[in-house]
């Protein structure tokens, strides 16, 4: 079994919108991660959202998702990635960290994530050598996240214990685009194929 966290909590500083809303491919930024993860068969999945978006609430329980608020969505990532995994079933033997806003990334490198998928390594997509999203974390790991300060990341878990990651190549550059500005909205649109609408 395999589960997931969305991370759709953050705020939009630089877009104008709240970007995990806008159009993307035949839905939004959201849906369409949430589509990749279904049509991945992924067993389980947890959206982590803000209070204040209502909206997006509706389109992740629509689409079979459970909904956990970030009442302080201002927070470091962390909080909401513990959020979410605290609502992952104990079955699952890996889950995907997976922030809403890299909705280019191609459901073959969700498939290849998941078949190689180990309950006692992190497994992060790269793209031509550059780090990206998601990461597939083992069920052994997932303890660790607990113990990792409030101001770092999910990196702590494998800065100190490098042999924990397992950095797995793919010719997919979206799991690299971050939808941080109008320019890699356009770009991650172009990876798609479709015409972007910013």
């Amino acid at each position: 079994m395999i589960g997931a966290v969305v991370l759709a909590a953050g705020a939009s500083r630089r877009m104008g919108r709240e970007k995990i809303l806008l159009p993307f491919g035949r839905s939004t930024v959201l849906e369409t991660v949430l589509e990749t993860l279904a049509a991945a068969r992924v067993d389980e999945v947890v959206v982590v959202t803000r209070p204040d978006l209502p909206a997006a609430i509706e389109k992740a329980r629509g689409l079979g998702a459970r909904v956990v608020e970030n009442p302080d969505p201002h927070a470091q990532m962390l909080v909401s990635v513990r959020l979410g995994i605290e609502r992952v079933s104990a079955g699952a033997a890996a889950v995907f960290i997976w922030p809403a806003d890299h909705p280019a990334v191609r459901l073959e490198t969700i498939d290849l994530l998941a078949r190689s998928a180990d309950p006692a390594a992190a497994l992060v997509p790269s793209y031509r050598g550059q780090r990206g999203h998601p990461a597939l974390i083992g069920r052994g790991l997932l303890p660790g996240i607990a113990a990792i300060p409030a101001d770092e990341g999910l990196r702590r878990l494998w800065r100190s214990r490098p042999e924990l990651l397992r950095q797995i190549e793919v010719e997919d550059r979206g799991v690299t685009l971050n939808l941080d500005t109008p320019e890699t909205y356009r770009e991650a649109f172009q990876e798609q194929d479709l015409d972007p609408e910013f």
